[in-house]
């Protein structure tokens, strides 16, 4: 491809003919390889002087600057790698569904963001979707990335003793928050939010005044609030486990935890009040939306992004005062495993080699670090110093918010400095030095991950099922919760859960040994 078609498909406009350009883009690959030659150039000792034009996949929706940052990622992949890289997304309202069909229907592509148990890991590693990751293939074509990944890291990543994805590289709480509008909380009279109660009180409030509490339901607010966890590669939240008690090893399936009918009791109470939309499944819009449109009064979602977008509503809207409360304040903090974001080699690429190269760039080059987590130096940020920066505009990218969390880094990452901290940064401050305080004792579990290989069949027929019967009830958009649950059961049954429960004992007792 002609360096000024690449660039005509990175900087076209996002519109239908987006998802036919990339296409064109990605598909020249294989009809077209010679494109642009640079005799002798090498990367790392490897020959990269025959040019290829490389896919990724992300997670979201392209904000309106991203193809002006990708340009200039470009501009240094071109001089480093002699590549080029296309980006698509998949929003959240689409990529449950979506994800595997780019798999199943030979979409030609090479890059993807995965993460374990919420995006797509293991499900597509046992679809056989990635390329596996051998440890030679790292070290020749990522050594920067080899260097720095911790090795729990990579034995986290591990199915079957081989990583499909490369992990992130940071200290992540996976604790949800709540964004919330401050002056509702003052109308409502509630000075925090911080239990599972405090929470159920106010959407009551909320939809009772006819606002919106968040956009969806908070059922991951109530299993943390209990001090649980889901089992990681385990479709949704279908086996949980006690995160909170490192002597407690039970596996506990979802429809014989008797919490699980109080839930959905409570989520209908609140679903039939108004404290969600009832399209709400149909919804295809980020859970920011409705927050920053003002259609609801909070949202639900990790801590940096629940900072940001407070930030964008408080900005539009100062007598909102949007602010952050921890429903689950009086459970000890979880940190995330580095698989929790990653990135992963689509099997069927044709640049495998280069496209791990783009991955070492991407995750340890400080250039590019900042390009994809902060857009562009002098529009979007400044740096205050080697590992500081400073916020100049994100209406137009937004920090840490187009899906670069699959090569986040903490060795090359820049921390914030705000200058003038308003007290949405105080508590912002307050609230992170209580979660590093309250760090949990770890649990044998945390750092387990189910390897569906042996039950692939079964997997796919149990997500189809929780497709289509899971999602109403932890919404509460069902007529009868305790009909609902028997007919998600019987569903379950029929789609082999039973085996899955077999495998994940015989695959946790294995583990719990080899940790002794």
């Amino acid at each position: 491809m002609s360096k000024s078609l690449k660039k005509g498909c990175i900087l076209a406009v996002v519109s239908t003919m987006v998802v036919s350009m990339f296409t064109g883009c990605g598909s020249n690959k294989e009809s077209a390889p010679s494109g642009k030659v640079v005799e002798g150039k090498q990367y790392k000792g490897i020959d990269v002087s025959q040019h290829v034009d490389l896919k990724m996949y992300l997670l979201g929706e392209r904000t309106q600057d991203f193809d002006e940052v990708y340009s200039e990622v470009n501009k240094i992949l071109e001089e480093k790698l002699n590549c080029s890289l296309t980006v698509d997304f998949l929003s959240w309202g689409e990529h449950d569904k979506k994800y595997s069909l780019l798999f199943s229907s030979g979409e030609d592509f090479d890059l993807i963001f995965t993460a374990s148990g919420w995006a797509h890991y293991e499900q597509t590693v046992a679809l056989g979707g990635f390329y596996p990751m051998e440890e030679k293939f790292i070290q020749t074509n990522a050594p920067d990335v080899w260097s720095v990944v911790p090795q729990i890291a990579w034995d986290q990543a591990k199915i079957s003793g081989i990583p499909y994805m490369v992990p992130n590289n940071q200290t992540e709480f996976g604790q949800d928050i709540y964004a919330v509008r401050g002056d509702l909380m003052q109308k409502y009279g509630f000075e925090s939010i911080s239990s599972w109660e405090d929470l159920r009180k106010f959407e009551l409030a909320c939809a009772n005044d006819g606002i919106y509490a968040a956009n969806d339901a908070p059922w991951y607010q109530y299993f943390q609030d209990k001090g649980m966890t889901m089992i990681s590669g385990i479709p949704k939240e279908l086996v949980l486990y006690n995160t909170q008690d490192p002597n407690n090893l039970d596996c506990t399936y979802l429809l014989d935890w008797d919490r699980f009918k109080e839930y959905c009791n409570e989520a209908k109470e609140m679903a039939t009040a108004g404290a969600w939309s009832k399209d709400v499944l149909n919804s295809t819009d980020e859970r920011q939306v409705a927050l920053l449109a003002g259609r609801s009064a909070g949202m639900f979602w990790n801590s940096g992004s629940c900072r940001n977008f407070a930030k964008q509503a408080n900005e539009a809207h100062p007598d909102w005062n949007v602010t952050l409360q921890d429903p689950c304040k009086n459970q000890p903090k979880k940190a995330n495993s580095y698989i929790n974001n990653g990135i992963a080699i689509n099997k069927a690429s044709k640049e495998p080699e280069r496209a791990m190269m783009v991955i070492n760039e991407l995750y340890t080059n400080q250039a590019l670090q900042d390009l994809t987590s902060l857009g562009i130096e002098g529009k979007h940020w400044e740096a205050i110093d080697d590992k500081h920066f400073k916020v100049l505009d994100e209406s137009g990218y937004g920090v840490d918010s187009n899906c670069n969390w699959g090569w986040k880094n903490d060795e090359v990452k820049r921390t914030e400095y705000i200058e003038n901290k308003t007290g949405l940064d105080d508590t912002y401050d307050a609230m992170m030095a209580d979660f590093a305080a309250n760090v949990k004792d770890a649990h044998v579990y945390d750092g387990f991950n189910f390897d569906t290989t042996n039950v692939a069949t079964q997997i796919a027929a149990v997500q189809a099922t929780v497709d289509t019967y899971y999602a109403p009830l932890i919404n509460g958009l069902v007529d009868d919760v305790d009909a609902s649950i028997e007919q998600l059961r019987s569903a379950l049954e029929s789609a082999g859960m039973q085996d899955v429960l077999d495998e994940l004992e015989r695959q946790t007792k294995e583990y719990v040994s080899s940790k002794n």
